[in-house]
């Protein structure tokens, strides 16, 4: 059994190491490929524009990524609304308070679709915990498929985690002003006098 495996080692025993030249070989050709588009551009005004573009996509990643976490948590409350209403009986709900839940959830989800600023998304995070933890009462036979588990796996984690990164939100604005201010500034400094 012994000589099955040693065979294996030399492929292994470099396995790391060419992984890691690999993907700095990557890296070094992507760096090359940027510096050459640099060098293409002459014109100051396109390559600063071309610099300042690149830092926007790094910097605003994050922020998209936040505000894609925000509309799927919105799109999950509108997945959950029909559920409540047709499987209302399974949550110790009558017709009619499983129609008016779903509403609320349907409300709530609008609510998050409107999230524009950091004040906005601690409101809608602060009005769905405190909604859940009256909706909790209303329990599934297994926890999994109770409506508070979902909330708060669907909506309240990913809102939280948008919460925990709260600068993107303040970036975002930093950054929206700064290029407003920047493209005014270049702009009344190529407008002739």
């Amino acid at each position: 059994m012994m000589t099955d495996f040693y065979p294996t080692i030399p492929i292994l025993a470099g396995l790391l190491d060419s992984i890691i030249e690999e993907l700095g070989a990557k890296d070094r050709r992507e760096h090359e490929r940027r510096m050459k588009e640099l060098q293409i551009i002459e014109d100051s005004s396109l390559r600063d524009e071309y610099v300042k573009q690149l830092l926007l996509d790094r910097l605003l990643a994050p922020i998209e990524q936040a505000h894609h976490n925000i509309q799927n948590t919105a799109k999950h409350l509108q997945w959950l609304a029909p559920l409540v209403m047709c499987h209302h009986y399974d949550h110790g709900l009558s017709e009619e308070q499983g129609y008016e839940l779903a509403t609320q959830l349907q409300q709530l989800a609008i609510l998050i679709t409107n999230i524009d600023t950091l004040h906005e998304l601690k409101f809608a995070y602060a009005v769905t915990t405190l909604m859940t933890s009256k909706i909790y009462k209303f329990r599934h036979r297994d926890l999994n498929l109770s409506i508070g588990e979902s909330i708060r796996k669907g909506v309240l984690e990913p809102l939280n985690t948008c919460i925990a990164t709260q600068k993107n939100f303040e970036v975002r604005l930093k950054v929206a002003s700064l290029l407003e201010a920047s493209n005014n500034f270049s702009s009344k400094a190529i407008a002739p006098s």
